[in-house]
């Protein structure tokens, strides 16, 4: 496992109370719920949570999935090609694969 995985697991970078704020959904005032935690999407792939987060800068962008035991980062160094779709693939058959390990 990651550094930074085991990091965030053993509540070293957040303490237990703000990893929780991180990875929640809100509720808006409406009462409608926000699937966005403290700067990660909440999301499911076959019921297992999982956390997105992408950007773009200059002509850059980026996709992360963050699944238990399971981080895919998408790359891309041109503004005509999202990696969000790619890296959300990859997540889905590196998850399946970790589901056939049990």
């Amino acid at each position: 496992m990651l550094k930074w995985q085991n990091a965030l697991n053993k509540n070293v970078l957040l303490n237990p109370d703000e990893t929780r704020k991180v990875f929640s959904r809100y509720k808006l005032n409406n009462r409608a719920e926000f699937a966005y935690g403290y700067g990660w999407h909440i999301k499911e792939i076959n019921k297992i949570p999982v956390r997105e987060h992408g950007g773009s800068i200059f002509d850059f962008k980026t996709m992360g999935v963050y699944i238990p035991d399971i981080y895919v980062l998408g790359l891309s160094n041109c503004d005509c090609h999202s990696p969000t779709q790619i890296t959300r693939d990859i997540a889905v058959v590196a998850l399946e694969g970790l589901e056939k390990r049990k």
